[in-house]
């Protein structure tokens, strides 16, 4: 009889296990990183419920799915259920972005740990993310098209073809999920080949490489564009009148496009950015990470004397590089772009730490080079510092704004209900009209300006379209609201315009069938 093998083959649980300890060794710093930032960043909106307009619109539901090109939506619906959980989902977003970070940094060959850590920090504070936990409903999924978009890159450097071939279906989901996230496929290839040349890649190799990524980036965006209208046909579906309105792509304004996307890039270092930088330190901080981004860029340059062309080249991505991150605006109508889109800037952090890591590398022998060198290499760790610490107080602003104006609004629901209950007028099938623009106190005003632009859209107010599902789903009444026409025939009748404002007396009137409430 055969004795057994004092070796046993391991079980497949304990070679993922095995797997998965080495990876997370191997990745401590950017995973630990991630999960710190992001959870002093964004634990307030994980432990609390903050409605915004789409929120309370899609509390059971991921809003609107292939009517808007994502289709991908409905797909992760059987992963990700239909009900917006700011606990469960908060985490896996942040545990999904942890992992992307891992990616860069193996993609752009970020070997420097401090620099590892700042790359984490800068990608979890930022704003775009912030805006992301806004639509809760959406956020872990929005975290895989992140992910995949990050995923993408590295796929392309490996050499085995069925890795490169792999990168086309990952963009394409990522697409079919939020198409804003090809802006950060987009400026990590073009920092990517930065990194090969800076890296003693010849000119010729990184040309031809640049020029199949710009090949990769179509093709990815025909695909998906040719899916999509094919989906649309075989459900029958037209596409929403937001995602039409959106889109548009004309050759010949493709000058006028590229300009839009050079003037955006530059106009958030100076305060004209949707929610990116909210305030004068903050874009301080970036104009002079901006400037220091600068010098080590050209250290670099000087190093590569010798090698002209790939000087040359190195120079030129850096000139295409606000392109590559502001791509979105080539094919999207500048109206419906807000922070959430904005996620590929995050790609300028990656910049700067790429030529950090690399001029760290490589000491120079002269005096006056080399304090250059340091100075510039303390100053980016030390703004890149800031610039995270000052990301989670804004992310801790926006969600303290988010959460006061839905008590405001939780308040004003509960004494309204109040009031019409004891309106003797109130009798069974009776509805509720709430007319007119809700004054917000000013403080709002003075202490939360940027807040409505980080998260795209109108914080929740009682006047907001999704209140009837407030009412039914927060105050658990059920009222039916009085429809468009009926709306539009009491504006336009004499009981109305007599109506004094909300709350004095007479600003609740029955008119018709219809509890009218005006609030200006």
């Amino acid at each position: 009889m055969s004795m057994p093998s004092s070796n046993p083959r391991p079980l497949l649980t304990e070679t993922v296990l095995s797997w998965l300890r080495c990876k997370l060794t191997e990745n401590r710093v950017p995973l630990l990183s991630s999960l710190i930032f992001g959870f002093l960043a964004h634990t307030f909106a994980f432990t609390n419920k903050l409605p915004n307009s789409d929120d309370v619109l899609s509390l059971f539901s991921k809003g609107g799915s292939l009517s808007l090109g994502r289709w991908g939506l409905e797909i992760l619906s059987y992963v990700f259920p239909d009900v917006s959980m700011p606990w469960v989902y908060g985490i896996i977003t942040i545990g999904l972005l942890a992992v992307s970070v891992c990616l860069l940094v193996h993609t752009l060959q970020l070997r420097s740990k401090w620099i590892q850590g700042l790359a984490a920090g800068l990608v979890l504070t930022f704003p775009s993310l912030t805006g992301t936990f806004s639509y809760m409903f959406t956020s872990s999924s929005y975290g895989v098209a992140f992910l995949l978009a990050a995923l993408a890159p590295w796929l392309l450097q490996k050499k085995s073809l069925w890795c490169r071939l792999v990168a086309l279906p990952c963009m394409i989901f990522s697409l079919s999920i939020y198409q804003g996230y090809v802006s950060l496929t987009a400026g990590v290839l073009v920092l990517v080949l930065m990194r090969q040349l800076m890296d003693g890649e010849d000119f010729g190799t990184v040309f031809r490489r640049g020029l199949a990524y710009v090949g990769f980036l179509i093709l990815s965006m025909g695909l998906y564009f040719g899916i999509t209208q094919i989906l649309l046909r075989l459900f029958h579906t037209e596409m929403g009148w937001y995602a039409s309105r959106s889109i548009d792509f004309k050759p010949s304004e493709l000058l006028y496009k590229v300009q839009l996307a050079y003037t955006v890039f530059f106009d958030h270092f100076q305060g004209k950015s949707i929610g990116l930088m909210p305030n004068a330190f903050s874009r301080g901080l970036h104009i002079a990470l901006l400037a220091f981004a600068c010098v080590l860029l050209l250290l670099r340059l000087i190093r590569m004397r010798r090698r002209p062309l790939c000087a040359l080249l190195l120079a030129a991505l850096t000139a295409i590089f606000p392109l590559a991150v502001n791509c979105i605006y080539l094919f999207i109508l500048f109206w419906s772009i807000h922070t959430l889109v904005m996620y590929g800037f995050v790609s300028f952090y990656l910049l700067v730490l790429l030529l950090a890591d690399s001029v760290l590398a490589s000491p120079v022998r002269f005096r006056f080079a080399d304090f250059t060198r340091r100075l510039s290499l303390d100053a980016v760790s030390v703004l890149s510092a800031l610039i995270v610490i000052t990301n989670i107080y804004i992310a801790n602003e926006a969600y303290l704004d988010q959460h006061l104006r839905y008590e405001n609004a939780y308040a004003f629901y509960t004494s309204l209900i109040a009031d019409i209950k004891a309106n003797p007028d109130f009798t069974e099938g009776t509805k509720l009209a709430v007319i007119g623009k809700w004054g917000a106190p000013d403080f709002y005003r003075d202490n939360f300006d940027f807040s409505n632009s980080i998260t795209g859209i109108d914080m929740f107010g009682p006047d907001t379209y999704s209140k009837e599902q407030f009412v039914q789903y927060y105050l658990g009444i059920s009222i039916p609201f009085a429809s468009e026409e009926e709306l539009s025939a009491i504006e336009a009748s004499p009981e109305f315009a007599e109506m004094p404002v909300y709350p004095y007396y007479g600003s609740l009137r029955k008119i018709g069938n219809v509890i009218v409430v005006k609030l200006s």
